[in-house]
């Protein structure tokens, strides 16, 4: 089963917090502390950011938040990683190609090899490797609420030694035109007309 957001702290908490005595810090959901600041990001980035984003980020501090090795950044401030992220470095560095960054989409996380894009207009998320002719060509979630949710319950549940959540139960929270399927012990999504994505390397 998919946990709430409020749910999804809770077991975090519990997990987690007993291992910040020895030094594993990053993997909670802390409450965010400067919601002005995800306003200042907008507006440096030129984007409004699509209201469930904004919801959860308003609510949660992300900045060194880590799950299933999806890393969301490496400050405490989540809203100037954001900007980071999706600005050009001071050695001319940038994940874009050519002058602008594409309308509307940034990153917001990344968790190797991937790249994960938020369409700033949709909602949609996007899987993006390096190399890709297409931004856009992995659609694997309608909205960062849905993809935050799957990722952290099914962290959640591995570590819990729980059921993780069926296929059925994926389909119907992402409502995507996706076709998940298992290969052994590795758990693969299969995309329509892009190819594959194996969510083992998230996992």
């Amino acid at each position: 089963m998919f946990l709430e957001l409020d749910e999804i702290a809770q077991k975090l908490d519990q997990i987690f917090l007993p291992l910040e005595q020895e030094g594993i810090t990053g993997m909670r959901l802390l409450p965010q502390k400067n919601a002005a600041s995800i306003m200042q990001a907008q507006k440096s980035l030129g984007v409004d950011f699509p209201a469930k984003f904004t919801k959860l980020i308003s609510k949660f501090e992300l900045g060194n938040f880590e799950i299933c090795n999806v890393s969301f950044g490496a400050r405490d401030d989540y809203a100037s990683e954001l900007v980071r992220l999706n600005s050009v470095d001071e050695f001319g560095g940038k994940w874009w190609q050519g002058e602008e960054r594409p309308a509307n989409l940034i990153v917001f996380a990344v968790g190797d090899p991937w790249i994960f894009l938020l369409d700033c207009t949709s909602g949609a998320v996007y899987a993006w490797l390096f190399g890709d002719e297409e931004l856009c060509g992995r659609c694997i979630a309608s909205d960062f609420e849905k993809f935050f949710i799957v990722l952290a319950s099914i962290d959640i549940a591995r570590l819990n030694e729980e059921t993780l959540p069926s296929t059925e139960q994926i389909l119907k929270l992402s409502k995507q035109m996706v076709e998940p399927f298992f290969s052994g012990k590795r758990w693969h999504m299969k995309f329509s007309k892009i190819g594959l994505i194996s969510l083992n390397s998230l996992l």
